[in-house]
């Protein structure tokens, strides 16, 4: 799996940087982790301030166009973000249950 930053954008009211990125893969369309663990490597940084907004694939290719946003520090990212994810996590253990 191979990442390409395309545009680097800075946000300082926001506190964040906007990532527009070209990702690259063999098999199945990576996940959110795999790929903010991907960036976190690519940019050194932790993988805790990373927060994946799109992956757009491409159809037919193995290529993909990633939208993500790194913050500052992980109060502004909690402040921002939405905590969508978790949400849909909290229904699955219950429905499991």
């Amino acid at each position: 799996m191979e990442i390409k930053i395309i545009n680097k954008r800075e946000e300082p009211l926001l506190s964040r940087t906007m990532l527009k990125a070209n990702l690259d893969f063999e098999k199945a369309t990576p996940s959110y982790a795999e790929v903010s663990s991907l960036l976190a490597s690519h940019l050194k940084t932790d993988e805790k301030l990373i927060a994946i907004r799109h992956i757009y694939n491409s159809f037919g290719a193995k290529k993909a166009e990633v939208i993500a946003y790194v913050y500052s520090d992980s109060a502004k990212k909690q402040l921002i973000e939405p905590k969508i994810k978790e949400k849909k996590e909290k229904m699955v253990k219950e429905a499991k249950k």
